[in-house]
């Protein structure tokens, strides 16, 4: 299995959603929220270099700033802000381990929020301990157990938990 930026986000969301997606199970692709999401990348920093695929990740948006580049990723919403910064901390800790070093901001432009983001020692152990637990919930043949959250109301995979 791979780890891509989507699927650390999908874990930090809830782990179920995460272990659907690593059996590529897909949500209703005509979802409101996917749709609105897929509405606002494409309408949302047109003047900056979008979509950057490098060693298994893809990047939403590369901006310049005062201190070089700044890898950025695009959400609809801050409400997943914690798992947002995990799927931006992956991708700079993927280019880290290239011996790119580079730091991250997260655009929220329906909200016109701008969060900065570095990756700090904490967050890096943080992230590699979750990817070894991945691994692991991908292993197993069954998928670990609902667990309510707020985000269970606007799941794209709600089906899956509450049918």
């Amino acid at each position: 299995m791979k780890i891509t930026g989507n699927l650390v986000n999908a874990y930090f969301i809830c782990q179920r959603k995460f272990w659907l997606f690593v059996r590529q199970f897909t949500p209703d692709p005509e979802n409101e929220l996917l749709m609105l999401g897929r509405l606002i990348s494409e309408n949302s920093y047109n003047r900056e270099k979008k979509e950057i695929s490098f060693d298994g990740i893809k990047i939403d948006l590369i901006k310049k700033s005062d201190k070089g580049l700044l890898v950025c990723e695009v959400k609809k919403t801050s409400k997943g802000i914690e798992a947002a910064k995990m799927q931006l901390a992956f991708y700079l800790w993927k280019l880290k381990k290239h011996g790119i070093n580079v730091e991250g901001e997260i655009l929220i432009p329906k909200e016109k929020k701008r969060i900065a983001f570095n990756l700090d020692e904490n967050t890096e152990n943080l992230l590699q301990a979750a990817i070894e637990n991945m691994e692991e919930i991908a292993q197993k043949t069954s998928p670990p157990p609902v667990i309510k959250s707020p985000f269970c109301r606007k799941c794209a995979f709600i089906e899956f938990c509450y049918a």
